[in-house]
């Protein structure tokens, strides 16, 4: 009996990135609200958790306004394995500024680990809140979408917005959802390059009225390269405490679907075949995989116990028709096999995570051993990530 037609690859798992909030170490780190001016102040923190020593540069954003080069505002650091550079009121007395608002941009030549608090001192006592150093690889991304719980504008709350784009900006759509998932309002707002924004909700979306413990969701543009962290304050309007609300945690994607993927094809006994999707310019232009589908055995079917190594014979195929699914054949009849026509059908999400069918219909195996082969296979279930 042939067992396979041609060499088996190595099985791939599936690997996709999700982006996490929890103080990611990267060596590109936006902080995304930090501030100055009577009482409240800015504390920086960038901890080194390698073995080696990291040299780098903190960036103050200025506020309202596009940084396309930030080189003209920032501090060099050097820090030893396993040690922690503190920058107390950071805004001052490393930039000079006794009034300013603004955001981080953190570069390292290894992957740091970056926290801030701002807050204010009353006598002895001081009472603030927390911004995380997000990566820039987390960041949400040209396509992707942010979402932000919690918001309220009432007697009892207030709720700033901040955001702060990444190097190419960012064209934003926001939506305000009440907890039954009704649109309060809308707006959008474009920045510039690592430009930081915060103002009241009420500001952002212009008229809106009072609510209670709302939903913001932020979505940039496809296509426009862009990125941004997202997140809001919410204030107690007698105590003035306040809270960051941060945004979830999946929102982040790629800047465009181009890309590598790495692909695992599941049957329902989740055994996988695996290989590669490589898209370039919006158009998918190789799959390279194994195939096998013990599913047709349990269907009733004759068992096919052959494994392919398929999607030589498709052409460059936009990515946008894979939605309805691509059908093309690859022959093994140099073999002294038959053919194999194969429908794949996938989008991708948060230009990152591949997730579809292949379904396959087989002809021409002539073999006793093959007569399996012949016919239609089960759909069997596609999913794949992005290889970063």
């Amino acid at each position: 009996m042939r067992r396979l037609i041609i060499a088996v690859v190595a099985l791939a798992l599936v690997a996709t990135a999700a982006p996490v909030f929890a103080l990611n170490s990267g060596t590109d780190i936006i902080v995304p609200a930090a501030g100055r001016g009577a009482p409240w102040v800015t504390d920086l923190y960038v901890a080194n958790p390698g073995d080696t020593e990291v040299l780098g540069f903190i960036s103050w954003l200025v506020r309202g306004q596009a940084n396309p080069d930030p080189q003209p505002n920032l501090i060099s650091f050097t820090i030893a394995p396993g040690e922690t550079a503190i920058y107390k009121d950071i805004i001052f007395e490393e930039f000079g500024l006794a009034s300013a608002g603004g955001a981080f941009l953190v570069e390292a030549s290894a992957p740091v680990i970056v926290n801030s608090r701002i807050y204010a001192t009353d006598g002895t006592a001081t009472f603030g809140q927390g911004f995380e150093g997000v990566p820039v690889s987390a960041a949400t991304q040209s396509g992707g979408k942010a979402t932000v719980v919690g918001l309220s504008y009432n007697d009892a709350f207030r709720t700033n917005v901040y955001a702060t784009a990444g190097a190419n900006g960012a064209i934003t759509q926001f939506s305000l959802v009440d907890p039954s998932g009704s649109v309060i309002a809308s707006a959008s707002l474009t920045l510039g390059a690592y430009e930081p924004y915060l103002r009241r909700v009420d500001q952002l979306f212009s008229g809106v009225a009072n609510f209670d413990d709302a939903t913001l969701i932020a979505e940039i543009s496809v296509g426009s390269g862009g990125s941004a962290v997202f997140g809001a304050s919410k204030v107690d309007n007698e105590s003035t405490d306040p809270t960051t609300l941060e945004s979830d945690a999946t929102a982040g994607g790629s800047a465009s679907s181009n890309g590598t993927y790495q692909i695992s094809i599941y049957d329902s006994a989740f055994f996988a075949a695996g290989g590669n999707i490589v898209i370039d310019e919006g158009v998918v232009t190789q799959i390279n995989g194994t195939y096998f589908n013990w599913d047709k055995l349990e269907g009733g079917e004759a068992a096919c116990t052959l494994q392919f190594l398929w999607g030589l014979g498709m052409s460059p195929t936009p990515l946008a028709d894979f939605a309805d699914g691509v059908t093309f054949s690859d022959s093994y009849t140099s073999t002294g096999s038959g053919v194999m026509e194969w429908t794949v059908t996938f989008t991708v999400e948060n230009n990152m995570v591949i997730s579809g069918t292949v379904a396959a219909e087989g002809s021409d195996f002539t073999d006793s051993a093959e007569l399996g082969c012949n016919g239609t296979f089960p759909a069997l279930v596609l999913m794949g990530g992005k290889t970063e």
